[in-house]
């Protein structure tokens, strides 16, 4: 068989240097790829060519009507381009002779001063004067467009990226721009408000300063901030973020370009909800109950008191009567040393996290935990998705973007949920199915997936047996939906058995649910029968709820199994059982708030919680130990796709409270223990030493994998 032709360079000439791109890359990427900046107002990588702004002039010889728009032209073969010539230098002096115009010379007290690329363009580029000497034109400012967003009309130069993002990336109510000519300008459809998730994506786009944003509007100037590489705490996506803060107080979050992950957008929720690190009511020292109140104390009181109890009530009541609740947002290496210390210092099996009844499961084909088994990126290759009771547009936003770029690439997409969906305008075909009707989906999918002739399932038997002993469940669910409904989902589970690719998401709460049991291990065989694991844009798995929910699992905050989901000796009791136990006297609360939404045990003797705020379980404590947030500290995430991404600190940690991790190693040591890690990078040392999904990881890893993320962002910018 013939080897594959692969597609050769283009040769081509820029400024007298040589460079060879592959074919395809426009005359500006290429010039880039030479360390030669060309001007871009229109142009952005993540959006098709647009060439508005004519900002980007070059000339190419032996091509007609010169100057040509860098950012809509392919290289070709032989081209030769200058960049910096009189032709090309007179047609950009006059693009922004044009474009300040109008535009209003309040540089002094606008946001944007100093990371604004009409100034700076204007700086490298500009004719130097104005001959308009004409009064400017003038509009109310700024216009609230949405809660989050401001307009200045008079400083928008019509670049129209944030209009291309609206109808291009995010595909829902948005910016369009209205009238036409000197008229022109950027708004909303009539009627309708901008509501978009990712209207913030809209302000950092902006080259100019007409889209700010009303939480950072006059708060800070560019040059103050500090910026540090982060992760966003805000759900499982873990999208790159750079941190942008001034005297240890958060400014803003902007993004970070990560292909593999967030492709260079965060939602709202990311951007703009970082308030509880900044909060007044953070808490600043341990707390103690004394005659009712909880009263200040300090560190070496609180611990002694808690170490002093516990011993007391194991001595009593046995270790087990002691449980503990993780969190899943703290980081895998606190996550790891807190199942740790009950384990191995207090000596419970009682572990466990909200939502843990889920991690516990295992496949039943492969004995493997649920997670997925695709990749993000993989999803924008699918031909075919499929939502199963799971809303990512609210739930894992940026997914949602990534499952719309998919669809511009003709992906179909089948959404099946009993409540409407932001999805459901843009799908195929929108399934409604009754409330917890999921598991009977997911049955009804198999069903016909083993029915199906076309596909082989030598090796299967025991899928098939399982739906045979399972005959009159799936027909309760089929009488549940109607015939009309059963035989939508008949079709489509041969779409999914046909396609050239399927990835098939569902969301951990819908797990939950009565008569949803089975849902997990009944769509990991569905995609397993019909092929669609293993493969590009095919997969299967959870969407999971918060920043670092598979790394709790993955650590071993399960009652069931030890970090690594490696198989435990001893079963303890699970998230529900604890909480509704009259045997537990104990329970250690680690960044999580049950008594959010159920009551806690009845027998407690003693509660202690380590969390960040005074919440509705922390208000009921015996001992409060102050901790810090993500932004405060050094540590590693694990997202929904299972990248392990550092975090680091952008702030100092706030005075009298610690890291989870160090107030961990501390209550150890008052335990008797001799731990003495200095740092998360020996945490992780260990976990990768016994956890078989980090083996051979280490810090360095994670610090080059922030380089190349970071390499991303200066190509983009």
């Amino acid at each position: 068989m013939p080897e594959e032709k692969k597609d050769e360079l283009v040769h081509l000439t820029i400024d007298d240097i040589p460079v060879a791109v592959p074919p395809g890359t426009l005359v500006w990427a290429a010039a880039k790829e030479a360390g030669i900046e060309i001007p871009v107002y229109c142009y952005h990588p993540k959006m098709d060519p647009l060439g508005a702004c004519r900002m980007c002039f070059v000339e190419i010889e032996k091509m007609p009507k010169p100057p040509q728009t860098s950012c809509t032209t392919p290289v070709a073969e032989g081209m030769v381009v200058h960049t910096k010539n009189e032709k090309v230098r007179k047609a950009r002096k006059g693009t922004l002779e044009f474009l300040l115009i109008n535009h209003p010379l309040d540089c002094p007290i606008c946001d944007k001063a100093g990371e604004c690329d009409l100034q700076d363009f204007t700086l490298r580029h500009g004719p130097g004067n104005t001959r308009f000497d004409l009064k400017k034109r003038h509009y109310q400012k700024p216009i609230p467009i949405s809660e989050d967003v401001r307009l200045d009309r008079e400083r928008c130069i019509l670049c129209q990226r944030c209009t291309r993002f609206s109808s291009d990336i995010s595909m829902d109510n948005g910016l369009v721009m209205i009238s036409r000519g000197y008229r022109m300008e950027v708004g909303t459809n009539p009627g309708q408000a901008f509501d978009s998730n990712f209207s913030g994506n809209t302000v950092e786009i902006c080259p100019v300063g007409a889209l700010t944003a009303s939480s950072y509007r006059f708060k800070a100037r560019p040059w103050e901030l500090k910026h540090t590489p982060g992760i966003c705490n805000n759900c499982s996506v873990g999208c790159n973020a750079r941190i942008d803060s001034r005297v240890d107080k958060i400014m803003r979050l902007m993004s970070r370009n990560n292909n593999e992950i967030d492709d260079g957008w965060l939602c709202n929720r990311g951007r703009w909800e970082f308030d509880f690190v900044n909060s007044p009511n953070r808490l600043r020292t341990p707390l103690v109950r004394r005659n009712g109140q909880l009263v200040p104390t300090s560190w070496t009181e609180a611990l002694t008191y808690i170490a002093s109890r516990l011993k007391e009530i194991t001595a009593q009541h046995g270790a087990q009567a002691v449980a503990g609740i993780g969190s899943t947002r703290t980081t895998n290496e606190e996550a790891y040393l807190f199942q740790k210390l009950l384990r191995q210092v207090v000596g419970t099996a009682n572990i466990d996290h909200h939502h843990g009844r889920f991690a516990g499961a295992r496949d039943r084909l492969t004995g493997k935990p649920w997670m997925m088994t695709s990749s993000i990126e993989e999803i924008e290759k699918a031909s075919h998705i499929v939502l199963i009771a799971s809303d990512p547009y609210q739930r894992q936003p940026i997914l949602n973007l990534r499952i719309k770029k998919a669809l511009k690439k003709g992906a179909k997409i089948y959404v099946i949920n009993a409540e409407a969906t932001e999805l459901d305008r843009l799908s195929t075909l929108k399934l409604t199915i009754p409330a917890q009707g999921a598991g009977g989906v997911a049955k009804i999918l198999l069903k016909q997936a083993v029915q199906n002739q076309s596909l082989n399932l030598s090796g299967y038997e025991d899928v098939r047996s399982t739906i045979q002993r399972e005959e009159q469940i799936i027909r309760a669910a089929e009488d549940l939906f109607g015939a009309r409904l059963t035989n939508q989902l008949a079709a489509l589970s041969d779409e999914i058995a046909g396609a050239r690719g399927a990835i098939i998401l569902y969301d951990e709460m819908a797990t939950l649910e009565p008569g949803c049991e089975d849902l997990a291990a009944d769509l990991q065989a569905l995609a397993v029968i019909t092929n669609q694991i293993g493969r590009p844009g095919a997969g299967v798995g959870p969407l999971f709820e918060d920043a670092n929910s598979l790394g709790a699992r993955d650590m071993g905050v399960l009652p069931d199994a030890l970090p690594g989901y490696q198989v435990s000796d001893q079963i303890g009791l699970s998230y529900d059982e604890i909480l509704s136990s009259s045997q537990i006297k104990a329970l250690y609360v680690m960044g999580a708030n049950p008594a959010r939404h159920r009551a806690l045990p009845t027998g407690l003797e003693l509660l202690i919680v380590q969390d960040i705020l005074l919440n509705e379980t922390a208000q009921q404590a015996d001992v409060v130990l102050p901790a810090v947030t993500f932004a405060e500290k050094e540590g590693t995430m694990t997202n929904v796709d299972h990248h392990v991404q550092a975090i680091r600190p952008a702030l100092r940690p706030l005075p009298g409270a610690q890291a989870d991790w160090e107030i961990l190693v501390s209550l150890a040591n008052y335990l008797g223990q001799d731990w003495s890690y200095d740092s998360p990078r020996e945490i992780l040392l260990e976990i990768a030493e016994s956890n078989p999904f980090y083996t051979g990881l280490t810090w360095e890893d994670l610090a080059e994998q922030s380089v190349r993320t970071q390499e991303q962002e200066v190509a983009r910018a």
